[in-house]
């Protein structure tokens, strides 16, 4: 009787070994992560070519709406990979800011970073931000301050269409984020989604104003 229980208890000890390690397995957030990425940022493709074919642009688009921008170190006369060449933004709202920044201005910024959606993480992890509130609030956040060039690709692209006031949802291909190597809290291959609210612009030469 003591070697069946004996038996017995290693049976269910190794079964229940074997969910958890199964549970672990399927709950690992980042496996698979760069083929997951890609799919998602071809996802995010798919929704915003629905806007594209109805004449959407960064020109015209209201919040809601999507577009397209070729990063700024491609030719925007070609066609590149919908997964790699394009940075994806829908508009939230609009300021009443009539300039964009250049390439080298400073900028304000409130702004917040996730990864995309996970198990463990339903509505992406955060991995940055600049605001400690649950949610945008300008009128207490304090905007973070950074000279355009110093940004990743992605979001220096977007950044040059944007006015002040204006806030973003933009969605990034790894290729124009962080590439393909890890940064703290970033797992490589990862695609970006940036919450981005421009609040200033200082033409090069300028300065911010004081904080």
């Amino acid at each position: 009787m003591r070697r069946f229980l004996t038996i017995a208890t290693f049976i269910l000890a190794s079964a229940l070994s074997f969910t958890a390690c199964r549970e672990t397995e399927e709950f690992d957030d980042h496996a698979n992560w760069k083929q997951r990425n890609t799919d998602f940022i071809a996802a995010i493709a798919d929704s915003c070519d629905a806007f594209i074919e109805k004449g959407v642009s960064v020109d015209n688009a209201v919040p809601g709406q999507m577009f397209r921008l070729t990063s700024f170190k491609l030719d925007p006369s070609k066609e590149w990979s919908r997964t790699n060449g394009y940075v994806y933004c829908k508009v939230i709202s609009k300021g009443d800011g009539t300039i964009s920044p250049a390439y080298t201005d400073s900028v304000r910024m409130n702004y917040r970073v996730r990864l995309m959606a996970t198990e463990n993480y339903p509505d992406g992890e955060i991995v940055d931000q600049s605001y400690k509130t649950n949610s945008l609030d300008p009128a207490v956040n304090v905007p973070a301050s950074y000279q355009v060039s110093s940004l990743i690709d992605g979001v220096a692209t977007a950044l040059m269409y944007m006015h002040t006031g204006d806030r973003w949802i933009v969605y990034l291909p790894y290729h124009l984020g962080y590439g393909t190597k890890d940064k703290t809290g970033i797992p490589g291959y990862s695609s970006l989604i940036f919450d981005i609210n421009l609040t200033e612009i200082a033409r090069t030469g300028t300065e911010l104003s004081p904080r």
